[in-house]
């Protein structure tokens, strides 16, 4: 029992940022370190919030990862356009 709990309280919120990058970027060989380091500057409780998510997810495979990072591109986009900002007003 006390292993099945520290494996659910060990995720990347308790990290800094930058573990969540390089867990992630390392499914695909740092192809994208670039879109992964935009989106923990733009929105890093996500970017910590989906490699939570994938570190627990055993069956985890690139293809995957890659749907996340895409997603996490997109929110990343959603924020440099104040799309969510434009959102809350409405």
């Amino acid at each position: 029992m006390s292993n099945f709990k520290s494996n659910l309280m060990d995720n990347f919120f308790k990290r800094p940022v930058g573990a969540a990058v390089l867990f992630l970027n390392d499914f695909h060989f740092g192809k994208n370190l670039a879109v992964l380091n935009r989106a923990a500057r733009l929105v890093p409780s996500d970017v910590k919030g989906f490699a939570s998510l994938l570190s627990d997810n055993p069956n985890a495979d690139p293809d995957h990862v890659q749907d996340v990072i895409n997603l996490l591109d997109d929110y990343a986009n959603d924020v440099d356009d104040n799309l969510i900002f434009k959102l809350n007003k409405q």
